[in-house]
């Protein structure tokens, strides 16, 4: 086993005392790594964006949360919107092209750049953001993606129920640079985007395609003054909050009667997950999906943890998946549906996502993933959850959500358009791959 052994003078700067941050590994890269200049020498500024009250809108001044900063880009796809008028408040957070933004709560030490596009983009909180006009952001964020750049993110990072990364200790760490390698890797990351691009395009193609033959986009879903309901509905639908008698939940469900539609009830079984009591995260083993990873219609594999084998073929094994699943969130954000993918032959779930197994091979997955992103689905499961100081969507509520019956054609689209999406996805994060290995490179050469 490895040891460090350190004297009292060498705990000047951070005065850390805690082992970890004297791992042999990362002395090593410490020495070797001398050579070159820190992100200080650099001139970089880097800070903390300001904190203001949340409160979400549909759409306002565009916030990058941690949950938004994936492995060397943004994913802005479940973006969060504040009010126009706290832009005096959080105006220091305002993003500029060539910006790094590290996440800093959560999953700490997810790095991305930016490029200056989507505009206006403001950083959270729970971000720290990198401004270097000496190094380009995409080598910046390249680096640190390495296994390299990773640990020394990790090494700064302190607190013990939730952990930070200082600003201070980022300023120290030295980077590796190449004028050649750093071209190579800004030529990658702007084809990434194009792909990226490209998919989300093709995901937004299917669900307007579903939305639009659906006629879904022609209802009347104003919120209406008030709603007058017999007593004997309410008693058998077992609700009296107002809210469950909107106009527009009331219209959708109307329009959803009046055609060949289906429950989910009639058309899956349901299975939930767990997490294990006093289990713990592998670096390896069987994917463990939780909220975070199930996007509309994608599963998001970037922040996935891994359990052990016996678990998930003990404990959790009515909740195992397979391939052509469709899952669905019932809690936090409700109602968000993707399918499992051919690719991924073994998986499980923990207890705030449900696993629907279609019983007719006439329901394509796909085609029900979509339209429970839909507005379609997504009034019905906002409708239908509810809670005290959480909502959630219980069973029995998701049981009697109707879903509108389509014929083959439409539905094999839907599939072969979110297909598409799910390989232009896949062919992005290779050249991501291509972009680390480059520096990777350079790294071992160093």
């Amino acid at each position: 086993m490895s040891v460090s052994a350190i004297k009292a003078s060498e705990l000047e700067g951070y005065q850390r005392i805690d082992a970890e941050y004297y791992q042999p590994y990362c002395l090593e890269i410490g020495r070797r790594f001398e050579q070159f200049k820190s992100l200080g020498e650099y001139k970089a500024i880097i800070f903390h964006p300001a904190e203001v009250r949340r409160v979400y809108e549909e759409e306002g001044l565009q916030l990058v949360l941690a949950q938004n900063v994936r492995a060397n880009r943004l994913d802005l796809s479940n973006a969060g919107f504040l009010p126009l008028e706290v832009e005096p408040e959080i105006r220091r957070n305002r993003l500029e092209p060539g910006d790094v933004v590290i996440s800093r709560s959560g999953t700490v030490g997810e790095v991305a750049p930016y490029d200056g596009s989507p505009a206006p983009l403001y950083a959270s909180a729970d971000c720290l953001v990198i401004r270097c006009k000496e190094i380009p952001s995409a080598y910046l964020s390249t680096y640190f993606n390495t296994d390299i750049g990773r640990a020394l993110v990790k090494r700064g990072t302190y607190g013990a129920v939730q952990t930070h990364v200082a600003p201070d200790y980022l300023r120290t760490l030295r980077i590796p640079r190449d004028a050649k390698t750093e071209r190579v890797v800004d030529q990658r990351l702007k084809e990434v985007k194009e792909r990226f691009r490209e998919s989300e395009r093709l995901y937004a193609q299917a669900q307007a395609l579903l939305t639009a033959e659906l006629g879904l986009d022609k209802l009347d879903l104003s919120e209406g003054l008030y709603s007058v309901r017999r007593v004997s509905e309410a008693r058998e639908a077992g609700r009296t909050d107002a809210e469950y008698y909107k106009r527009k939940y009331l219209n959708l469900l109307s329009y959803l009667e009046q055609r060949p539609h289906v429950t989910l009830e009639e058309l899956a079984t349901f299975s939930g997950g767990a997490t294990p009591l006093g289990a713990e995260y592998l670096e390896e083993g069987i994917p463990f999906l939780r909220i975070q990873n199930v996007g509309e219609n994608r599963l998001l594999m970037e922040d996935v943890e891994y359990i052990d084998e016996t678990i998930h073929t003990g404990l959790l094994k009515r909740s195992q998946l397979k391939p052509r699943d469709v899952l669905i969130t019932i809690t936090g954000r409700i109602g968000t549906a993707a399918v499992v993918p051919d690719d991924l032959r073994q998986a499980n779930i923990n207890q705030h996502i449900v696993r629907m197994r279609l019983k007719s091979r006439d329901m394509n997955p796909y085609y029900l993933a979509a339209f429970l992103n839909s507005v379609g689905g997504r009034l019905q499961t906002e409708r239908e959850a509810y809670g005290t100081t959480r909502d959630a969507l219980p069973y029995y509520c998701l049981a009697r959500i109707h879903v509108l019956k389509a014929d083959a054609a439409l539905q094999k689209e839907i599939e072969n358009l979110i297909k598409k999406a799910e390989e232009t996805n896949l062919a992005a994060k290779a050249l991501l791959a291509e972009a680390k290995a480059e520096v990777e490179r350079l790294i071992e050469q160093a």
